[in-house]
């Protein structure tokens, strides 16, 4: 390529990257209250690990008294250090949003630069990260193991490079890959084993090279994180245990909601045709990689590439893994398919870069970050009044038992198939957050442990309608306000479940709150 041509390629390049880059945070940006299912809980336990870590409410919070910092290597951090970290500075609601931002751009630029490291030029590929990192793992709130993922793609790139030279790694690739390897490990857990198993197979490269050496020395960057695993282990509590998949069907739900670019955003109905925004933009986003491919470097590609095994690999972990939770982790194939997918779209060989390929990748990518605005501001607009009612309804401070009743099928019927979250499961934190209440039940999936017992304060649960009298009467004495979200019929069978001990004081679009009759 000549030099001129090469400078322009990298000048448009450029351009690109900032223009999506700005429209990422334009997106993010465009609601105060992000509708991501865990992202809550998160702002509570990152709030909780900046006031027993750094001071920041210096004492006030009553955080101290009910809570305690795990003194163990969890491999689940990224998100509540994180967001601690940044609320030194800023407060807990900015801090956790900018941290959901910095996580989405990291995830995307990882991800180019992992495209880019594997196909040595330029390609309109490396921009598809902006398209699946506002897809379902932030949806479903996993803060942590996005930035885990983004961790690996560069760890895959370094491992990559050092295996191509031709003495193998050297002194500072081993250091550097020690390093992301014990990063990777307190991301999380299953970002660090896909971490692993990439390292495993490079070092078998070196091997089969004649360069045993630097394959022991490559495999024993990871030993630190398997000591801090082996000690997390030792210490660990449990949890429920192994549960298996009940049914085909729900392992086939597993498998492929990974790949959706759109989900509901249960209880409230959807400002999208999820399903064929979903089908549309797979056909698309399968359009843009096969017509690329350079079939002619397919085969060398699929001989060399030990990220294509690494693909391979998880592709088939996912397959056959019948669980569907062990210990709090819940469906672990599903944290597979997606990297499977992205790594073999990052390694297969392409052409060379197209001007017009790369105007319709940019166009898609903008044309998505879009529909997500629509989503967020029409979804934000109903959370902020689920706020505003449960702010004026429930005195601050008062004990509140919080329900999210979960959909499968969403509230009203809707074409195909769609996948959906209880987005306000954990909401009701924000309020709790708000109003200086210390005791919520927190899943103790990081480092934050819980000391006492939650009662005064304000309890989560997620039941069926069929499990809330049991759920809730029992524990009516201490909890005078119930706040239930989920579909109209269900809320209508939960005040009928809970009557005449509660009766409704304040009820809207997805949400009603109830008050102690006595």
């Amino acid at each position: 390529m000549p030099v001129s041509v090469r400078s322009r390629v990298r000048s448009d390049g450029a351009v690109v990257w900032l223009v999506l880059s700005a429209a990422t945070v334009a997106t993010l940006y465009s609601s105060h209250f992000l509708p991501f299912y865990d992202y809550y809980q998160w702002l509570f336990q990152g709030h909780v690990v900046s006031d027993l870590l750094f001071g920041t409410d210096g004492g006030s919070s009553g955080y101290s008294g009910a809570y305690s910092l795990d003194p163990v290597p969890v491999p689940n951090l990224a998100a509540p250090l994180g967001i601690g970290v940044l609320n030194v500075f800023l407060p807990i609601e900015a801090a956790g949003q900018l941290f959901v931002v910095l996580t989405v751009l990291g995830f995307a630029i990882s991800f180019g630069y992992l495209v880019r490291t594997l196909q040595r030029r330029p390609t309109a590929i490396e921009y598809l990260g902006f398209l699946w990192a506002p897809g379902f793992y932030l949806y479903k709130g996993y803060l942590s193991f996005t930035v885990g993922l983004a961790i690996v793609f560069v760890l895959v790139a370094v491992l990559h490079r050092a295996v191509a030279a031709p003495r193998g790694p050297g002194r500072t690739s081993l250091v550097l890959l020690g390093f992301l390897g014990v990063v990777l490990y307190l991301s999380h857990l299953l970002a660090w084993g896909i971490g692993a198993l990439a390292v495993l197979l490079h070092a078998l490269v070196l091997a089969r090279t004649g360069r045993g050496r630097r394959a022991l020395l490559l495999v024993a960057t990871f030993v630190p994180g398997v000591a801090l695993a082996a000690w997390y282990t030792a210490a660990e509590r449990g949890g429920p245990g192994v549960v298996l998949y009940s049914s085909w069907f729900d392992k086939a739900i597993s498998l492929t909601e990974t790949l959706q670019f759109f989900l509901r955003l249960d209880p409230f109905p959807p400002a999208l045709p999820i399903f064929w925004v979903n089908l549309v933009l797979a056909l698309v986003f399968a359009a843009l990689v096969v017509f690329q491919v350079d079939r002619s470097a397919l085969r060398a590609a699929l001989e060399s590439r030990p990220v294509l095994w690494l693909a391979g690999l998880l592709l088939g972990i996912a397959l056959v893994l019948p669980i569907s939770m062990v210990n709090d982790l819940i469906k672990p194939d599903e944290r597979f398919v997606l990297p499977a997918l992205l790594l073999a779209v990052a390694a297969v060989p392409y052409r060379a870069v197209r001007p017009a390929v790369t105007g319709v990748t940019g166009v898609l990518v903008v044309a998505v970050l879009g529909l997500h605005v629509v989503e967020y501001v029409d979804v934000g607009q109903r959370i902020a009044r689920v706020d505003a009612a449960t702010d004026a309804s429930v005195p601050a401070g008062a004990p509140l038992l919080y329900l999210t009743i979960p959909s499968r099928y969403g509230c009203a019927p809707s074409p195909g198939l769609s996948v959906g979250v209880p987005v306000l499961k954990w909401f009701g934190v924000d309020h709790a957050i708000e109003t200086g209440q210390a005791r919520i039940n927190v899943e103790e999936t990081s480092i934050v442990r819980a000391d006492g017992p939650t009662a005064g304060g304000m309890t989560v649960l997620a039941p069926t309608l069929a499990e809330v009298p049991g759920a809730v009467l029992p524990v009516a004495a201490d909890h005078p306000y119930v706040e239930a979200i989920g579909c109209p019929a269900d809320l209508a069978g939960i005040q009928q479940a809970l009557a005449p001990a509660y009766r409704p004081i304040a009820q809207g679009d997805g949400y009603a709150i109830l008050r102690r009759a006595s």
